[in-house]
Parts: structure tokens; C-alpha cells; sequence
């Protein structure tokens, strides 16, 4: 009866180790940069360093400021990704998962919030990642969102972010 018991509390807290994980905030990361007019400045990216990420902010070296996800405003996002030529290539998909667990649309295009853009992504290096492309997402609530980021039709990664 223990036994039945010590993994019965095993397996509660197995669960809820997950639940806290999916939740947790992606970090942020940096990226060098040289400014039209010379200066030395970085972006920031939130993501994961070497794989995937989208521009949150930018400034001088040093000085850089990052800027709130904000619910219920539409905004222009830079996403960069490292990977291998064959992940790089296929449509942009992104998935938005809220903190009760429900999916939704978070892209834009000219005919409103859709699944995926039907433009390939292919290879487009850009500071220092493998390739590059221009999203314009809107969250319909605050919160911790987890962002499924296909490629293609294949799970490129996750991401999770603080939408204000």
C-alpha cells in the first residue's frame, strides 16, 4: 500500500513539474550589431541562444532596452533562427498556447490572424543567424504564452514569453 501510494504522489508531482516548466519564461539573449551611423549596439532577442528567437529590443552596447509584449496591440517582430539548411526551409507556422492551455492564432497577415504564412522561409542569414524572417503576432490576453515554432510541416522548437 505505501508503495501504491509513494507513486501515486510521485506521478502528481511528475505532473506538476511539467505543468511549471511549459510555463516558464524563455530567456533573453543578445545579439552584436553596427548601427548605420558606426555605432556599436546589440539587439535583444527572446528565445533560445543558437536556435530560435524574435527581436524584443535594441539600443547601444550596453544600453540596450527591451520592450514589453503587449496584448490586444499587433506588433512587427523580427524572428531569427540557427539550424541546418533542411529545418530552414518551408512555411512559417506558430502556435500560441495560453496559460489554460488553449491554442491560438497568433500571425497576421492582410486578411486577418492565421495559422501560418504561406511564404517559404529559406535561407536569409542576417546578424550572425542562419536565416531570418518578419512576423507581425497579436496576443489576445497577458500572461505566459508558450509559441510552437514550425517549419514546414516539422517542430522547429518552443519558446515560452510574457505578453503584458
Amino acid at each position: 500500500m505505501k508503495r501504491l501510494f509513494a507513486g501515486l504522489l510521485f506521478t502528481v508531482l511528475l505532473m506538476g513539474c511539467s505543468d511549471d516548466e511549459r510555463m516558464t519564461v524563455s530567456p533573453t539573449f543578445k545579439l552584436p550589431v553596427t548601427f548605420d551611423d558606426g555605432t556599436e549596439g546589440e539587439y535583444v532577442l527572446i528565445g533560445k541562444e543558437g536556435r530560435l528567437g524574435f527581436l524584443i529590443g535594441s539600443g547601444k552596447k550596453g544600453e540596450s532596452e527591451v520592450q514589453p509584449i503587449v496584448h490586444g496591440k499587433a506588433n512587427k517582430y523580427m524572428w531569427h533562427f540557427w539550424g541546418k539548411k533542411e529545418e530552414l526551409e518551408g512555411p512559417l507556422k506558430i502556435i500560441g498556447i495560453d496559460e489554460e492551455g488553449k491554442e491560438h492564432k497568433i500571425l497576421k497577415d492582410s486578411n486577418g490572424k492565421v495559422w501560418a504564412y504561406s511564404n517559404q522561409i529559406g535561407l536569409s542569414p542576417n546578424n550572425g543567424a542562419d536565416t531570418h524572417f518578419p512576423t507581425l503576432m497579436d496576443f489576445p490576453s497577458a500572461g505566459v504564452w508558450e509559441l510552437h515554432v514550425y517549419i514546414g510541416e516539422s517542430l522547429f522548437d518552443e519558446i515560452a514569453v510574457d505578453v503584458q
